[in-house]
Parts: structure tokens; sequence; C-alpha cells
């Protein structure tokens, strides 16, 4: 005779998490942003693999720049009610850039990547601004995370606008945004921080090869 193994309410909880997260949820996935605005007329809508959603401006050739500054991102207003907001809005945009200004120098697209805080580069030379504002910055629960019931409202959540300005002419040349979302950590972390990192270093990465996709002349594409 097999005996039935039981599991007490508590235990049961776990093991249905353990397997969730064994099933896939550790990571950030991207997901289709809704938080985007456009600029100078161009609004991200077209979808791609990498990016999330691109507009892009007739006649942009990337390859024509050889400097990129990065910019500090903002922090819409809306998205910061408490003390942790206050404190993720400072650290978040810091990590983000630095990670963009890495990814960008690893693809061997420029001859210079800088933040937005160096000076830029005299002479005539075309140089790419990226500009980014977080349209939504979301910590989550962490007790949301580890419940059968609420996991999905646990999700921390970020989403940004990048728009891309030839500093010479100030003119808008390309606009994209990107959403992700993260429940666990890809080594299983739940703290918030953790998983907005996580976030926006896969941001930072996907839109890297998705402008070392453009240079070699792809389009925006699933």
């Amino acid at each position: 005779m097999t005996r039935q193994r039981r599991y007490p309410l508590a235990g049961l909880a776990l093991l249905i998490i353990a397997t969730t997260a064994a099933a896939g949820c550790h990571g950030a996935t991207q997901t289709t942003p809704h938080q985007w605005h456009g600029a100078g007329g161009i609004v991200p809508m077209q979808a791609d693999r990498d990016a999330g959603l691109v507009g892009i401006a007739p006649g942009f050739d990337i390859r024509r720049y050889p400097t990129v500054v990065v910019d500090r991102c903002t922090v819409v207003e809306s998205q910061i009610k408490d003390a942790e907001d206050r404190e993720l809005a400072r650290t978040m945009p810091d990590f983000l850039q630095s990670e963009m200004v890495r990814r960008l120098i690893a693809t061997g697209l420029f001859g210079r990547v800088v933040g937005g805080e160096a000076p830029l580069p005299a002479g005539p030379d075309p140089t790419l601004r990226i500009e980014c504002v977080m349209t939504r910055l979301a910590p989550g629960s962490v007790a949301a995370r580890y419940s059968v019931y609420t996991a999905s409202a646990g999700r921390a959540k970020a989403e940004v606008e990048f728009r891309f300005i030839d500093a010479q002419t100030g003119a808008i040349v390309m606009v994209t945004a990107d959403r992700r979302t993260a429940l666990w950590g890809k080594e299983g972390e739940v703290e918030s921080a953790a998983l907005l990192r996580e976030s926006f270093d896969d941001m930072a990465r996907d839109l890297a090869t998705f402008l070392e996709r453009l240079s070699r002349g792809e389009a925006p594409s699933k």
C-alpha cells in the first residue's frame, strides 16, 4: 500500500513557490512598455526583440557618430512615494548610466563613450547624446513575493524611455522604450534593489545589442 505524503500548509506554499521558480520565473522578464511618451515627434511604436519599442527618424545612421554621451536618467515624480522610492530614485539612475556606458564601450561601435558629466570633446565630429527617463520604478513587495496568492503583485517593475539626440543639431533621431518585471533574481534574489539592478542591467545589455544590429543595417523586428 502506497502511503500518501502530506504537506503542512506553509510547506505546501514553499513547495509551490520553489516549483514555480524552477519552471523559469528567475530573472527579469521583458514585457510590452505602456508608459512611454515619445519626443521630438518620434513615437516608439515598432516592436523589437531587444530594445522593446522603437521609433527612428528617417535617415538616422548610428555609424556616423564616433562619440556617445550617456546622460544620467531622470525619474518621473509620480514614481516617488516614500523613503524606499526616494532611495531607489537616487541610486538606480547612476547604476543604469554606468551600465549603459560599460555596455556601449563593449560593442566597439564608438570611438568614445562617456557619462554626461564629462565635457564634450572639442571638434566638429558628430556626437550622439542618450537621455533617459524612468517612467516606472516600482520596487514591489518582498512579502508578496513569498506568497502563493499575491506573488505576482510583488513584482519589481522598471520602464525606461531612451532618447537619442544629435548633439550638434539638437534633433531627436531615435526613441526606444523598454519594460522589465522581476519576481525572483537569477540567483534567487528577492530584495527589490537587486531585482531592479538586474532589470536595468538587462536593458543596457539588450539596447547595446540592438545598436549593434542597427549598425549592420538590420531593422527593428521581433
